[in-house]
């Protein structure tokens, strides 16, 4: 098995989310990064279609799971169940 892109030749740091569990970069995914204001809970600015696991959301790294720590209220916006503190690096991956 071939593994097209690993550490060893990566020219930039790989988001974790775009890693899977063969540490290769997983293709065809956009990512988009937020900075968090204290209490914040509606994101915008992303786009992607509601309800078919196309999104996956993470807050400082940390993988976040649809209805248990957001929902998806559009297809431009997510809303967090509870508001994030403020510098929380919030990062949307669009599969």
């Amino acid at each position: 098995m071939t593994v097209p892109y690993t550490f060893a030749n990566a020219s930039s740091p790989i988001p974790l989310s775009q890693l899977d569990a063969n540490f290769a970069a997983v293709s065809g995914t956009t990512s988009t990064y937020q900075t968090a204001t204290q209490g914040q809970i509606v994101f915008s600015g992303i786009s992607y279609t509601v309800g078919n696991g196309g999104l996956l959301v993470f807050v400082n790294g940390s993988k976040q799971i649809n209805t248990l720590n957001y929902n998806e209220t559009s297809s431009t916006s997510i809303t967090f169940v509870d508001g994030l503190n403020v510098g929380d690096i919030v990062e949307f991956v669009v599969l």
